[in-house]
């Protein structure tokens, strides 16, 4: 798992530690020493009882609060808890009482023990701090248990997204190695350009489009390479419009984002259609925003059922833009009897 980057305030921990005793030795200082300037007095009392809210608080936060946090045991931990308040209050008295520095100033003989109003007082300031105490580490425990949570979901998103890439090169493969098959059959002297353009396109797909943004300019180039490498296949038959407006310059996009749309146009539209298929793709490059505009003609009888825009490479595609671009794209695909329309819209494209 991803390691958790915690916030500075859950990091240096012995150094945070140290600093809250500071301030609460120097809060109950300044707090108790106001009366009649009792500075000195003040700072060697609390020097003797900051040892007993130590273990106060060390021994609710570390022993007494985990029972409801990991073992969900309610009812023990609100029994503990009361006994560990009078724990408290009869350990405040017995310090008092013992270790009295100032006799002639404080009279703790006849203190009693068991929440008298004298220490009933203190008890409820002393036990502001181990509620304090309990409340950053609860809310440490959650931020962690979130982050957590963050992480196991991202490293879900990052496996399935490796998963539907890679089922993209075998799908890519399969199509254009029927298309060398079929020159091959026929000895055209195009089969060696094909071989050398898709060495090009699996070196692309293979090593190079392994992070999660790739250069928008690489990408077109690969784009523009498959689709010459399709056109080789139907020569002058094919009626192709293609249509690039907009610089790329340092843009980036998720790689082989856009190959399905316009493989599956060669493969459903010119692959079926033996007397005059048409393609028009138009890729227009705005500041924020890329649109493409895949439209290809239809002949052929389809089966039943069947429907051109649910294929592997195309559903596909469709989930890895809702885990990648979730509220930053547009797909629409529209079929008639005569063409089929993809318009896809994709927003935060980022340098």
């Amino acid at each position: 798992m991803t390691d958790i980057k915690l916030p500075i305030l859950f990091r240096y921990r012995i150094l945070w530690h140290i600093f809250f005793w500071v301030i609460v030795y120097l809060s109950y200082v300044i707090a108790f020493g106001g009366y009649m300037g009792r500075y000195r007095m003040e700072l060697l009392n609390n020097l003797v009882l900051t040892p007993v809210r130590m273990l106060a608080v060390y021994s609710f936060i570390y022993l007494i609060l985990p029972i409801a946090m990991k073992q969900k045991r309610f009812l023990l931990f609100s029994f503990l808890t009361i006994v560990h308040a009078m724990s408290y209050s009869i350990s405040i008295g017995l310090t008092l009482k013992n270790v009295n520095l100032f006799p002639e100033v404080f009279d703790y003989s006849k203190l009693s023990l068991f929440f008298p109003s004298k220490i009933l007082g203190t008890l409820y300031s002393n036990y502001a701090i181990i509620m304090f105490a309990a409340t950053v580490v609860i809310f440490k425990k959650w931020y962690i248990n979130e982050q957590q949570r963050k992480n196991l979901f991202q490293e879900k998103l990052e496996a399935e997204l490796s998963l539907l890439k890679s089922q993209i090169h075998p799908h890519f493969l399969f199509n254009t190695l029927n298309n060398l098959y079929a020159l091959t059959l026929i000895q055209s002297k195009e089969a060696p350009d094909i071989v050398l353009k898709l060495s090009g396109l699996l070196d692309y797909m293979i090593y190079k489009s392994n992070d999660r943004f790739v250069s928008l300019d690489k990408e077109l180039q690969m784009l523009e390479s498959y689709i010459e490498l399709e056109k080789l296949r139907y020569n002058k038959r094919l009626d192709f419009d293609y249509q690039l407006k907009g610089e790329p310059g340092s843009l980036k996009i998720a790689p082989l984002i856009m190959l399905p749309f316009i493989e599956n146009s060669f493969k459903h539209g010119a692959g079926n259609d033996r007397t005059n298929p048409k393609i028009r793709i138009k890729i227009e490059i705005g500041n924020d925003c890329l649109t493409l505009q895949v439209v290809n003609s239809i002949r052929g009888e389809k089966k039943k059922d069947e429907s051109l825009g649910e294929g592997i490479g195309l559903k596909n595609v469709r989930r890895r833009l809702e885990l990648i671009y979730p509220d930053d794209h547009k797909l629409e695909i529209r079929e008639s009897e005569i063409e089929f329309e993809v318009n896809l819209e994709i927003c935060s494209i980022h340098e």
